[in-house]
């Protein structure tokens, strides 16, 4: 791919004022070089006799280019300033507008309004709604030149500048009973070191909103380098000594952690680890599951059949799917690797595997969902905000940072048990958010927390699935348009266009191309380029497949 570098020129302004994106403060967006991702931002350095202001707007400009360890915005510092400045301490995301006040001769403060948070370890949070932060700023005179000698650790960009320069990126840690690895998205700067910044996160441990998950990695391990072959497509991790005194188990689920999170580069096809840039021989890597699989054909029941969908005909019918149908369901969440399903019925909840067990007495008000341990997961009708939970005879009740007056309109747990999302309709507002799943020693759920909520547009949330570990599909509307759209787990979201008259949707191997979804009349839909296409296939319910 080529590679385009834009030569920003700062337009400068003076005095007081509300500067808008076109201002001096923004860096070109992803309009401005169309639809290539390869684009290395270089806004100018710091011009002979800049006035203060000038020289602010020039750094806060820079901040857009993290080439050479921000090389250019650290030119915009006194010597002193540049040696201590950490532009990786905060990445600050603003909205449309910022201003700066002059507050002494020779300090000037800046404000912006703030959409999105990215901390030192590439942990992107949202803020909704914004919020205006400041920061104080100071100069001084170095040969005749104003410099910036006092800035805070943080750095400053525009939404479009930030949708261009920064990506997304995932560091995998393992589960509680270290049988699978859950993704963690990170963001980091394209034009810096994702690489690096990657493999520092997977050293250094997963996010507060994955704290039931660890890394492999004993304390205070330090990375020293992230070398490529090119030719060869392998990646070589050299870290500190203490790696070589730790177990071989844990030395095992170090590099498959690696290797997972390095494996999404695409010119790595291979990874190691060294020492002192010596390989440690490391043998066979367990197979831990970054992505559980489920049959790529829909689920569904039709004309009182339930099973896989395929050219039209019910096949692949699982053996309780007789006690399924006798319940006449309005929706089923099936895991095919313990032959367990929910099932809502209009006579209440029920867990079904080689026996049918009545867990409610009341209909849910959400479909009903399974997960691996054969927890039932679902919401009572008459206690809209809060989430039931059968765990092994035991229930229990989540609750989570909502309003009294939320609706859970449905939920989903992950294929890999971790977490659960939950969609929620507030008096004209909707969002989405993803709390991750305590277990006990034997692998149930015992509580949720650590919730993060995603960036969605809707107004009005009709139904969730998981596209895959690190994507959540949406099923909504926005000032009565209906869409869907599909959701990073700590990143941004994009629209899928427009299915017609949605009622539910249902994940399946490849993201976004695996979705499935069903319209009011029972046609099922199936992503095809920039839109929907039906399959032909009617069903009276699509099953969720865990």
């Amino acid at each position: 791919m080529r590679k385009f570098v834009l030569i920003l020129a700062v337009l400068m302004l003076t005095g007081c004022a509300t500067i808008p994106t076109a201002g001096p403060v923004v860096v070109a967006g992803p309009n401005t070089v169309g639809s290539q991702t390869d684009v290395e931002f270089l806004p100018a350095g710091p011009a002979e006799g800049a006035t203060q202001r000038e020289i602010l707007d020039g750094f806060i400009n820079a901040g857009s280019a993290p080439q050479n360890n921000f090389r250019i915005a650290r030119s915009f510092l006194t010597d002193e300033a540049a040696l201590v400045w950490n532009p990786a301490g905060e990445t600050m995301v603003r909205g449309v507008y910022d201003s700066v006040m002059v507050t002494a001769a020779t300090e000037m403060t800046y404000s912006a309004g703030i959409v999105s948070v990215v901390d030192g370890a590439g942990v992107l949070t949202n803020v909704e709604p914004a919020q205006t932060r400041e920061w104080s700023f100071s100069f001084a005179r170095v040969n005749g030149e104003w410099r910036l000698s006092g800035v805070p650790d943080v750095t400053v960009i525009s939404e479009s500048t930030f949708s261009s320069t920064y990506g997304e990126y995932t560091a995998y840690f393992v589960n509680h009973n270290q049988t699978a690895l859950v993704p963690d998205v990170r963001v980091f700067a394209r034009q810096g070191d994702p690489m690096f910044s990657v493999a520092r996160a997977v050293i250094a441990g997963p996010s507060p909103y994955l704290p039931n998950t660890s890394t492999a990695f004993p304390q205070g391990t330090e990375l020293v380098s992230v070398l490529v072959d090119d030719k060869k497509g392998i990646a070589t991790v050299d870290v500190s000594d203490n790696v070589r005194q730790a177990p071989t188990t844990d030395q095992r689920i170090m590099l498959a952690q690696l290797r997972a999170s390095l494996g999404e580069f695409t010119n790595v096809t291979a990874t190691a680890m060294s020492i002192n840039q010596s390989l440690l021989a490391i043998a066979g890597v367990p197979g831990l599951e970054t992505a559980v699989q489920v049959d790529d054909r829909p689920l569904i029941l039709y004309n009182k059949s339930f099973g896989y969908s395929h050219n039209s005909k019910i096949e692949s019918v699982p053996s309780n799917a007789a006690s399924i149908v006798s319940l006449e369901p309005t929706s089923i969440s099936f895991d095919a690797s313990t032959n367990a399903a929910a099932v809502s019925s209009p006579t209440g909840v029920y867990l079904v595997t080689d026996g049918t067990e009545q867990i409610s007495v009341k209909e849910s008000s959400v479909e009903p969902q399974i997960d691996g341990s054969g927890t039932v997961w679902w919401v009572e009708n008459h206690l809209p905000d809060l989430i039931s939970v059968f765990a092994d005879g035991r229930e229990f009740l989540v609750d989570g940072p909502w309003r009294g007056s939320a609706h859970i309109v449905g939920l989903e747990v992950s294929r890999d048990d971790a977490r659960v999302a939950i969609a929620i309709n507030d008096l004209g507002h909707a969002y989405v958010l993803v709390g991750a799943i305590t277990v006990d020693a034997t692998g149930l759920p015992t509580a949720v927390n650590a919730y993060r909520r995603l960036s969605v547009s809707a107004d009005l949330i009709v139904d969730i699935a998981w596209a895959d570990s690190n994507h959540v599909a949406v099923l909504g509307s926005r000032s009565g348009v209906v869409h869907a759209e599909v959701a990073t787990v700590g990143g941004g979201s994009r629209l899928i266009g427009q299915p017609q008259n949605p009622t539910g949707i249902s994940g399946g191997n490849k993201g976004v191309s695996g979705l499935v979804v069903i319209s009011g009349n029972g046609q099922l839909w199936k992503p095809r380029g920039v839109g929907w296409q039906a399959t032909g296939v009617f069903a009276d319910i699509l099953a969720t497949q865990h």
